[in-house]
């Protein structure tokens, strides 16, 4: 009986998915909810961030390790069905990654170059927002440093043509 708990814990979250399939459960000793808790997006993310301490507090008793071994089990089930979820929309890190790359493509074409110095711009402050949002995300790393790079390119290109009208003056 002392397992009953966590047993339906781990079969409900365990079988987590986009699409809702209620659980038969065995009568007895469950209670019928009517109305799930409103945010059930944050419970989750909270359930698949706990720690086993945490778990037993409210629980209020110890696991055993068979107990301690399925619950990390359906974490990381959770965190996994979580990421994927998080996959199909686009992240402001990938959106940064594409403006740096816009704006590094547009260093190429003549008169549209001087279009790539706010996009530059826009690129390194999305990505670091992002980077700020999520450490791990690579595409925002990825964005603040091309647009660092197109933006000493940038740079670069007006020394250089700073150099060349200058050079000419003398003759």
């Amino acid at each position: 009986m002392k397992v009953l708990p966590l047993l339906i814990l781990l079969f409900i979250f365990s079988s987590f998915s986009n699409s809702f399939h209620p659980a038969i459960l065995p009568p007895g000793n469950v209670e019928i909810v009517n109305k799930p808790p409103g945010n059930t997006q944050g419970s989750i993310e909270k359930i698949a961030s706990i720690k086993i301490k945490e778990a037993e507090k409210i629980l209020e008793r110890k696991l055993s390790l068979k107990e301690k071994i399925s619950f990390k089990i359906a974490q990381f089930k959770l965190k996994k069905e979580l990421k994927a979820k998080e996959k199909g929309k686009p992240s402001k890190g990938q959106s940064a990654f594409v403006l740096s790359l816009i704006a590094l493509g547009l260093l190429l074409v003549p008169y549209l170059a001087l279009a790539s110095i706010p996009l530059a711009i826009v690129a390194i402050v999305q990505g670091a927002k992002a980077k700020k949002e999520d450490p791990n995300d690579k595409k925002a790393q990825t964005a603040i440093i091309l647009g660092i790079v197109t933006l000493g390119l940038i740079a670069l290109a007006i020394i250089a043509v700073v150099i060349i009208l200058a050079s000419w003056a003398w003759y």
